[in-house]
């Protein structure tokens, strides 16, 4: 907590911490006049640091429904932007629908949102109640940088050559089971299952296990969504399923991508210098 309200005086700029909470909750009457502010700006300013929140803006104006998902839990929720407050560092969410009683204050929850084949996603600690303050929802701190990116530009990486490495995956009612990783990207993999599984699978469905062990560094342990699955009978019968991370943390992710640039690299064949003719 000691962390948090050390935050809370960095970003605000005031000595006590309420002080700062209090002058930018949007509370029932002020939430209008901030979504007007917050459109008015987005079009006439010059200030980068809005540009770059330009998404969020857009979230906000056009009041669409994230995805949030808490860190450590399988279960998923929506909410809405309510408020962008860049001075202070804040964004302000509705409640979360279905109501939840599993988040603290310092728990991290990981927000999505779906756009024409691209995705905008980004994790953040929960920072305030809005009703501590005569106000709805909640307060996170607001990211450093948020952007869409399309789902198929993430960079994946072979690794159908290391046997060792084992993904463990569990459906909902069923037992857990084991699986050969074939590729892999910072937004998910595509794994090789022994048998035929297609009675356990259904396009879109939680899988609230994934665990897999990349190095002594490195363990991924997250839900995961399928995307798609096949039935193979060749080289033996298996069943090819493609998944999506649903709340990898961040810092995951980011360690995920180093791992995959690794292994990118190590298998790009080596440029062979031209050979001149004297």
């Amino acid at each position: 907590m000691a962390i948090l309200r050390s935050m809370w005086q960095k970003l605000s700029g005031h000595g006590e911490v309420n002080s700062a909470l209090e002058s930018s909750a949007p509370t029932s009457a002020q939430a209008p006049a901030l979504k007007l502010a917050s459109v008015a700006s987005i079009g006439k300013t010059k200030d980068m640091n809005a540009e770059q929140y330009a998404p969020l803006y857009q979230l906000l104006n056009q009041r669409q429904i994230l995805e949030v998902k808490i860190e450590g839990s399988t279960l998923s929720y929506q909410t809405l932007v309510l408020a962008i407050d860049i001075q202070r560092g804040l964004l302000w969410l509705d409640d979360l629908f279905p109501k939840q009683h599993l988040l603290e204050v310092g728990d991290r929850i990981t927000l999505r949102h779906h756009r024409n084949g691209e995705q905008l996603t980004f994790s953040s600690p929960v920072l305030a109640w809005g009703n501590n303050y005569g106000a709805n929802g909640l307060a996170i701190l607001l990211p450093e940088h948020v952007s869409y990116i399309p789902r198929r530009q993430f960079k994946r990486a072979d690794i159908s050559d290391r046997s060792s490495l084992s993904l463990k995956l569990r459906a909902v009612g069923h037992e857990a089971i084991y699986a050969s990783v074939l590729d892999i990207s910072s937004g998910g993999l595509r794994a090789s299952v022994p048998g035929n599984l297609l009675g356990q699978l259904r396009h879109g469905a939680l899988l609230p296990l994934c665990e897999l062990v990349l190095s002594d560094e490195l363990t991924l342990r997250c839900s995961a969504r399928v995307r798609s699955f096949r039935l193979l009978r060749l080289p033996h019968r298996h069943t090819q399923i493609s998944i999506e991370f649903v709340d990898l943390p961040f810092e995951r992710q980011q360690q995920l991508q180093q791992f995959i640039n690794n292994v990118v690299y190590l298998q790009a064949p080596e440029t062979v210098p031209e050979r001149r003719i004297a």
